[in-house]
């Protein structure tokens, strides 16, 4: 029985690590604001908003939900299963007031997304590594 507690107990505090990790928001610098409280972030982040204060669409960058940063984000942003969140933009990109996030497998490859594309905000793990993006403070903070 001691054999199968231990690689299960590491097993369980790898998994609860990876959905520990700091999240950053970045934005484009047209129209995304440079804070936003958690509350807006998550309403942003559900779809509930299609427009940035100026006008510009807003257009959603992830990771994708099956990565690290992607269960981070699952259980700090939606407290929501990857397949519940799956579900739930399905069901709000069919009522075409926002279209589903783009989905990433690397920080990077967000983050070039996030700068080349207006409107655009995007929540990883990790650091800042493109020089021209903007971290949006969420209340506050660099990361949370």
């Amino acid at each position: 029985m001691k054999k199968f507690v231990l690689p299960f107990l590491f097993f369980i505090s790898i998994c609860s690590y990876s959905q520990n990790s700091p999240l950053t928001v970045i934005g484009n610098n047209n129209g995304v604001p440079e804070q936003l409280s958690m509350v807006a972030l998550k309403s942003v982040m559900n779809g509930n908003q299609a427009k940035w204060s100026n006008g510009q669409k807003v257009v959603i960058a992830l990771m994708k939900l099956t990565t690290d940063a992607g269960k981070s984000i699952c259980s700090k942003i939606y407290g929501k299963t990857a397949a519940e969140i799956t579900k739930h933009w399905l069901m709000v990109s069919m009522k075409g007031a926002i279209d589903a996030p783009v989905f990433f497998n690397t920080a990077a490859d967000l983050q070039n997304f996030v700068v080349k594309t207006s409107g655009a905000i995007g929540v990883f793990s990790g650091s800042v590594t493109t020089s021209s993006a903007k971290t949006v403070l969420i209340d506050g903070k660099n990361t949370f």
